[in-house]
């Protein structure tokens, strides 16, 4: 959308069969956002309220990115069980109304951001403990990037 070319016919992919998955091209990294910016997209393009449903834009983001993983990784994904990656997310979320397998899409589409992350756990380590990283130091990332940065601005600017 940002390249303002246009969306493909998502809708008529996944009639046909195809698993479309979801992702983006780094313009963000918080998927619960990309997640909403599919929804909507697509309900604006065919004006149309119907488009893309809540449930369509979970089974792209986890269960079609969940087998497209599969082609490239050897252990199991989108799974707790042995010797799957077991890649897990704990989320900070008191929902408004009660939440069901059944609602389930629509609480993550309108309820939950990136925000609400408050522990990750990939292959078993912690990465994340109640909105902290274990393993990198945050700030000396962001003061190098800041560092780093002017020096991109005026390459680009």
């Amino acid at each position: 959308m940002n390249n303002a070319v246009g969306l493909p016919d998502v809708a008529g992919m996944l009639h046909r069969g195809i698993k479309v998955a979801l992702g983006n091209d780094g313009f963000s990294n918080n998927m619960f956002e990309e997640m909403k910016a599919a929804y909507l997209a697509h309900k604006h393009n065919q004006h149309n309220p119907q488009a893309m449903p809540g449930d369509a834009v979970w089974r792209m983001a986890y269960d079609h990115n969940a087998a497209l993983g599969r082609v490239f990784f050897e252990k199991p994904l989108a799974e707790l069980a042995p010797g799957a990656f077991a890649d897990i997310i704990f989320l900070d979320y008191a929902p408004p109304t009660p939440l069901t397998p059944g609602n389930l899409p629509w609480h993550v589409l309108f309820g939950v951001d990136g925000a609400h992350v408050t522990h990750t756990i990939a292959s078993g380590k912690v990465l994340m403990r109640d909105r902290r990283l274990t393993t990198l130091d945050e700030g000396a990332i962001m003061a190098k990037a800041r560092e780093l940065a002017v020096g991109v601005w005026k390459r680009v600017g």
